[in-house]
């Protein structure tokens, strides 16, 4: 990338040469081929300029509200969109045990309480072991919203439990 950079700061150096070539010619004694190529000159200017902005800094050169850097961007999450349909599923799968169809049931039965929110958050800590920090930066959201949520993911899950039929058998 640096040698990117470079290459366009060399291109932005001669292009200015150029122009500064033709600036300092009186307009009016410019023919018409030097006017067009005046003109060509400043563009490729502001072209490199942009581009070398854009490479430098990241992000798109002139935002003046800054959308580029707004939350929604940050609440994308890169995680597999199925990851609660397969919770159940791919659960231990590094064990040499498999689980069982009833620890499956109860599984199911335990997350069906839980909003999408909470289940969310709840498999993105117990399952993919994030932190609450972490999982605060991926969902865009504070960390004191992903502990609001777990501490009520567990409440319901424990409720469930006391009033689950597979507790009974």
């Amino acid at each position: 990338m640096e040698d990117l950079i470079f290459e366009y700061k060399r291109s932005l150096k001669e292009a200015r040469k150029m122009y500064k070539h033709f600036k300092e010619i009186d307009p009016v004694k410019l023919t018409a081929k030097q006017s067009s190529d005046k003109k060509l000159i400043s563009s490729m200017i502001s072209d490199l300029e942009y581009t070398i902005e854009w490479l430098e800094k990241g992000r798109q050169p002139g935002a003046k509200r800054g959308y580029d850097r707004r939350d929604s961007y940050k609440r994308m999450l890169i995680k597999d969109p199925k990851i609660i349909e397969t919770f159940s599923k791919d659960i231990n799968k590094e064990s040499d045990e498999e689980v069982s169809s009833w620890d499956l049931e109860r599984i199911n039965d335990a997350l069906s309480v839980l909003t999408n929110r909470e289940k969310e958050i709840f498999l993105l800590n117990k399952v993919q072991l994030y932190s609450y920090e972490e999982i605060a930066d991926v969902l865009g959201v504070s960390k004191s919203t992903v502990q609001t949520n777990m501490k009520r993911a567990e409440n319901k899950m424990m409720k469930r439990q006391g009033e689950s039929l597979f507790c009974l058998a």
